[in-house]
């Protein structure tokens, strides 16, 4: 038995397991590969590179190996071109050739590269995710660089187009799911701004310098806290005083309705911008 419990239908009768008994005692995984008992997820990806040698876990199973998303209900490996063959239904083949560079191991399992990893994710995600997915990776450590050099290796590749649109859009310096969601919509109408930028003895959520406008993402803790309410009030006079243009959004609204907040936004920024020249 492996690690995960798993082994081949042959090394068990090797082991003078009957046939009888591996009906009878052992949980059919995959194809020729066996298990004691139901194995866990991990115990599947296990299964699926001992049923096929030539296996990488790909996708979001990469994705899930990595600590990025949760458990997802399939898992998925890529396989060279030329395999075929029919799958249960909670496990996903994507067939094309990778190179040697794009293979690695995480737990002693055969994965994708993080790179790849994103790619591939990318590749077949919902938009909205994906670009959660995107900058997340970006706002921990992995560089556009990595990712870049990825695309350009195999132009035309599955995937390649909506990255390269998604680092183009990406946000990495948010710190809270509303300010990440509105730093793309102001990033999607052409317009960037400063964020987390320190103004003065302050850090605002969003600055524009050449407007002096600035923007603050009020999350539920504003509504609740006395204490966090009345310093808000202290230093948004402050900014008022100053001549600074500030403009408040609850965060229950940047998530419900993201673009029509940055088309307000820039229409302010812009108007103070032309109005100061």
């Amino acid at each position: 038995m492996t690690t995960y419990g798993l082994a081949t239908r042959r090394q068990l009768l090797a082991a003078g397991v009957s046939s009888s008994s591996l009906s009878r005692d052992y949980h059919r995984v995959l194809p020729q590969i066996y298990s004691r008992t139901e194995p866990s997820w991990t115990g599947r990806c296990a299964a699926v590179l001992l049923w096929r040698s030539d296996a990488v876990l790909s996708h979001r199973t990469a994705a899930r190996l990595y600590g990025w998303l949760a458990e997802p209900a399939i898992i998925e490996a890529t396989v060279p071109r030329a395999r075929k063959g029919r799958t249960p239904s909670w496990l996903v083949l994507h067939r094309r050739d990778l190179a040697s560079d794009a293979v690695t191991r995480v737990d002693d399992l055969s994965v994708v590269t993080e790179a790849q990893a994103l790619l591939d994710c990318v590749a077949i995600m919902e938009p909205r995710a994906a670009g959660r997915l995107v900058d997340h990776r970006l706002a921990v450590g992995m560089t556009r660089d990595s990712v870049q050099r990825l695309v350009a290796s195999a132009p035309g590749r599955s995937g390649n187009a909506r990255l390269t649109e998604q680092l183009r859009s990406a946000s990495t310096r948010f710190a809270s799911e509303p300010e990440r969601v509105l730093d793309r919509a102001l990033i999607a109408i052409g317009l960037r701004l400063k964020v987390n930028a320190r103004v003065g003895a302050f850090i605002v959520d969003f600055y524009d310098e050449a407007s002096r406008v600035i923007i603050e993402v009020d999350g539920r803790e504003f509504h609740i806290d006395g204490d966090v309410f009345r310093r808000d009030r202290v230093r948004q006079n402050i900014l008022v005083l100053a001549e600074f243009r500030v403009l408040r959004y609850a965060a229950f609204d940047v998530l419900r309705d993201p673009d029509s907040i940055a088309r307000q936004i820039a229409h302010e920024v812009r108007r103070r911008r032309h109005a100061r020249r």
